[in-house]
């Protein structure tokens, strides 16, 4: 399988990040209450901790609320949200993300048209 490196920065180019991927032509949406509100299209895939470069970690902040499953990452110049991070799993989950994954905001990266691609919805607020 053919891999590419995207870029990608918050609106202000204070939180910068790399990552490795198959090409991407799908994302995610997601259903739940923060989500709705962010309108984001999220990657559809899970990245490993070592799979993503994330540059200007000090220009972040973190939102959690609920559960706590998830770190909702925003630039604290721009308030965008460049990616999430699993903070924990229940015992029950059987899916593939486990804690210190990413999801990437697709909308934060170079040359990619998101309105292009193939969008899932995820049932988050059944979560």
């Amino acid at each position: 399988m053919k891999t590419k490196t995207y870029s990608a920065n918050c609106h202000c180019g204070s939180v910068r990040f790399k990552f490795t991927s198959e090409e991407i032509t799908t994302g995610r949406r997601c259903n739940c209450s923060i989500c709705i509100r962010k309108g984001i299209v999220m990657s559809a895939r899970y990245f490993q901790p070592e799979e993503v470069e994330v540059e200007g970690k000090e220009n972040l902040a973190v939102y959690q609320f609920g559960d706590k499953d998830v770190k909702h990452h925003f630039c604290r110049t721009c308030g965008i949200a460049p990616f999430n991070t699993v903070a924990s799993v229940p015992p029950t989950y059987e899916g593939p993300a486990k804690p210190g994954d990413y999801r990437v905001n697709l909308g934060c990266v170079h040359d990619l048209d998101v309105l292009a691609l193939d969008i899932d919805v995820i049932d988050g607020r059944a979560f």
